[in-house]
């Protein structure tokens, strides 16, 4: 794919301003419980924040999966997975160290490897192991997409979204779960394809406004179903079912989004500061948890120092702005900066 699509770019840009919100608002969220009122706050919040994680799968496969150019699968992975695997095993070093040496964590050699290739390093980092798997799949994801029609396609995303959207409700709240899994259609690569389906087969205008009412009903059941899953529990035990990405709510949320990208890229504009800092969005979201640690640990800068109404998009703004600063450095330095692709 030869063209460079602005509107993704910009949306690759609000995605990681809104991972960095999410980390922000979900410290209060799993501090306190449903009897404060700064809990409700960060709910509000929180519940229209989830669609930005899928968001950067589908613009993955937006543009992996629709490129003109022929690549053996070889090629493809050894120029795709470089690019994730290396910055993988020195995020993972880093944090390891992190929990060694401000945690008081102890780990045998043994310990460290099985925490790297089980994805218990660090919260965050389970993101690269899932891209890395989709980048695996990717140059056969692409066979599928260059031989399904647009029925195929359609009907593949709906047998997607019946069984990893849908299914799930079935142990959650009827406590019994069908023979025939949810696993069957794992949920990041029906987002990698959802996307690759949206550049191939763009949905017309007249169906935004439905989408965007889908949206809002979406955000009021993640908005109300969190509350209900955690009225009651304790501090630290958060039930984040409706938060999960691939719930049917977060999926409106989310296609509303990007289709109303779509349909506004006539009117964005190239903006040099947008594309530097959407090639800035890896690194960001590998280092933005170690600049809110040592914010909060050397100025005492959190979400709750002030009022969090003020705290919250302070402290978020601070992280984004100073992680950028950061990754921008990095990149260029030779060696380092591919440590932040």
């Amino acid at each position: 794919m030869a063209r460079r699509y602005d509107y993704m770019d910009w949306l690759r840009v609000l995605s990681i301003f809104v991972v960095v919100g999410i980390h922000v608002v979900s410290k209060i969220i799993n501090s306190t419980t449903t009897d404060d009122w700064i809990w409700h706050f960060a709910n509000v919040f929180d519940a229209g924040l989830r669609w930005c994680v899928p968001i950067f799968f589908m613009l993955s496969g937006a543009l992996l999966l629709t490129r003109d150019k022929e690549e053996s699968v070889w090629q493809f992975l050894q120029k795709r997975l470089a690019k994730v695997v290396i910055p993988l095993v020195f995020w993972s070093i880093i944090y390891t160290l992190y929990n060694i040496y401000e945690l008081g964590e102890s780990y045998t050699p043994y310990e460290i490897l099985v925490q790297f290739l089980t994805d218990d390093v660090y919260y965050h980092l389970w993101f690269l192991y899932t891209i890395t798997g989709l980048y695996l799949m990717a140059p056969f994801l692409k066979l599928l997409v260059d031989h399904m029609d647009k029925k195929t396609f359609q009907a593949f995303l709906l047998f997607w979204i019946g069984f990893s959207c849908f299914l799930p409700f079935l142990p959650k709240f009827f406590e019994f779960e069908l023979a025939v899994t949810a696993g069957l259609f794992e949920p990041y690569i029906g987002y990698f394809l959802l996307g690759a389906y949206l550049v191939l087969y763009p949905v017309p205008k007249k169906y935004l406004l439905p989408l965007g009412g889908l949206a809002i009903i979406g955000y009021f059941v993640t908005l109300g179903g969190t509350y209900y899953l955690n009225a009651g529990l304790p501090a630290g035990e958060f039930d984040d079912f409706f938060y999960e990405h691939y719930r049917p709510n977060a999926l409106f949320i989310t296609l509303f989004i990007f289709i109303g990208f779509q349909h506004m890229s006539k009117k964005i504009k190239p903006s040099a500061l947008i594309t530097r800092i959407s090639t800035a969005t890896f690194g960001i979201y590998v280092i933005h948890p170690l600049i809110q640690i040592y914010l909060n640990k050397f100025f005492g800068l959190n979400e709750t120092t002030f009022n969090p109404i003020i705290s919250v998009p302070l402290v978020w703004i601070l992280i984004f702005a100073i992680s950028f600063g950061i990754i921008l450095a990095m990149q260029k330095l030779p060696v380092i900066n591919r440590l932040v692709p």
